[in-house]
């Protein structure tokens, strides 16, 4: 995905940015081809609740609200979790 973000969007990604940099996130290069150039959007991924390594007969939907990081070049892809940030907003 490497849609144009709207301001709140980048002021959000922005904040997630910093947040990382306190927390001592210092290589910005990507770890497979080394390129320093990267799209990151705020998404939420719907997930289903596992247990015991099997998936329920019936659950309730979930989503893990994150910022994902992916490289213009290789396209890896990485996300950070924006629970532990204190950066996840209730609707």
């Amino acid at each position: 995905m490497s849609t144009q973000l709207d301001p709140g969007a980048v002021k959000f990604v922005n904040q997630a940015l910093e947040e990382l940099k306190k927390r001592n996130v210092k290589n910005d290069y990507c770890p497979r081809c080394e390129t320093f150039d990267w799209n990151v959007e705020p998404l939420a991924i719907a997930v289903i609740p596992m247990r015991g390594g099997a998936l329920p007969a019936s659950y309730f939907p979930a989503h893990i609200k994150l910022i994902q990081i992916v490289c213009k070049n290789c396209g890896y892809t990485m996300f950070h979790n924006l629970g532990p940030l204190g950066l996840e907003k209730e609707p």
